[in-house]
């Protein structure tokens, strides 16, 4: 029971100070468009809110941190607009992107929006706040040449 405990309070320091490097990180570099929400979960998950501006529109995007090895960069880029019939329509579509574009991965979640998602490691001692960042401009750049191209295939009949 002892050992089990103390696993579970190194899994939190650990998840602290990954949170503690991408603060200081923010703070440094004078990004302060984010928003940090802790939430009392089992995994420890700290989500770091913003919104990404493509093509005039502000896309919701969250980092998304918790005590595993992994952390999330999710982007919304449709809210609300994929129902079942929807995304029989979009599946082959949806798969090609997937296929063809190795850093993001494009999921529907169970309330409809269409999200840009990548999967970045997050380990403790390794844990990279700058290559996070060089992931989010990456982000950025694919949804400004894309943007258009997926609005098409959402909005298709």
């Amino acid at each position: 029971m002892a050992k089990a405990a103390a696993k579970e309070e190194s899994k939190v320091v650990e998840m602290e100070n990954k949170i503690e490097k991408m603060t200081k990180f923010l703070e440094e570099n004078k990004i302060e468009c984010f928003d940090i929400q802790k939430i009392e979960d089992e995994h420890h998950t700290t989500i770091f809110r913003s919104r990404m501006e493509v093509k005039g529109q502000l896309l919701p995007m969250a980092l998304l941190m918790d005590d595993s090895v992994y952390m999330m960069l999710q982007v919304q880029i449709a809210p609300q607009v994929i129902d079942e019939a929807k995304l029989k329509v979009l599946a082959g579509a949806i798969n090609n992107m997937n296929n063809n574009v190795r850093p993001f991965k494009f999921t529907v979640s169970e309330r409809g929006d269409l999200m840009l998602n990548a999967c970045i490691t997050a380990e403790n001692n390794t844990f990279n706040p700058a290559l996070v960042n060089a992931i989010m401009g990456e982000a950025v750049k694919f949804m400004e040449a894309q943007y258009g191209n997926i609005m098409e295939a959402v909005w298709a009949k």
